[in-house]
């Protein structure tokens, strides 16, 4: 199951995932044994709640203090439904980073904004989901609206906040090319290429990655990510290591890809 890569690799964007689908503990200690295999430095993980079989964000705390040279934390706010308070409570339990998906409004909806600011005044990156979502648990009552997370709605935000390091999961998706062309106009924008084997990544690469990545050095604002369960990380690996190869990027390329953007991303929080 080994692969080598003589290259450090940190995962930017993952999850624990608990009951029903799997027991917290176990699902936690075999992604360590999965990370181990594949030679995963770190990995950052956030809880989601029980709508999407996740775990919540007192595991996460519990989970870095157990493995604290393996997990970083990424406390995950649903905005709109959670405040700036929140990120108050995220650096004060020892989280690197800020997950946000979900939201009840627009991301760009002003009554957001303090808990972007609150995340720049940290200095955490933040990680905005884009796109369509899929959720295992809906009861009907999480009124999810994939609009609110186009991702041109972090546009603004991006232009208020100049100092707030921000992650498009997914590369929006759908929504690939409105995703790339922010990171290419923003410096503070970034983008991970995260999701399923079999979903929008396939699409992606059978039309070329690099026909949203266009422009020279495009690959250097991707951040690499898995966002699947810990059965499938060897999977996405291997298709992001075969992406790269086919695109002849460069050792200084996809070290940024790997571990030194996202690095550099954390070594902000104050």
């Amino acid at each position: 199951m080994e692969i080598k890569t003589n290259m450090k690799i940190i995962d930017a964007h993952n999850h624990l995932f608990g009951k029903p689908l799997f027991h917290p503990d176990e699902y936690r200690d075999n992604l360590i044994k999965v990370m181990d295999q594949l030679e995963i430095e770190k990995t950052c993980v956030s809880g989601l709640g029980s709508a999407f079989s996740s775990v919540d964000n007192q595991y996460i705390k519990e989970s870095i203090e157990k493995y604290p040279d393996r997990i970083v934390g990424a406390f995950y706010i649903r905005p709109g439904a959670g405040s700036a308070e929140l990120v108050d409570r995220a650096y004060e339990s020892g989280f690197k980073m800020i997950k946000v998906t979900i939201p009840t409004k627009p991301y760009n909806d002003k009554s957001l904004y303090p808990i972007w600011e609150r995340t720049r005044d940290y200095g955490f990156p933040i990680l905005f989901h884009t796109g369509i979502v899929s959720v295992f648990n809906n009861t009907g009552n999480l009124d999810i609206n994939s609009w609110y997370m186009h991702p041109m709605r972090i546009e603004p935000i991006a232009n208020a906040f100049p100092d707030l390091n921000i992650i498009i999961a997914h590369l929006g998706v759908h929504w690939n090319h409105d995703a790339a062309e922010l990171a290419r106009m923003k410096n503070n924008v970034y983008v991970d290429l995260t999701g399923e084997p079999d979903g929008w990544r396939m699409r992606a690469d059978a039309v070329g990655m690099d026909r949203f990545l266009w422009w020279d050095g495009a690959f250097k604002k991707v951040i690499f990510g898995t966002d699947v369960t810990y059965h499938k990380t060897k999977t996405i690996l291997e298709e992001d290591l075969a992406r790269y190869k086919k695109l002849k990027l460069d050792e200084s390329t996809l070290e940024l890809i790997f571990h030194k953007n996202i690095e550099k991303l954390l070594s902000g929080v104050k």
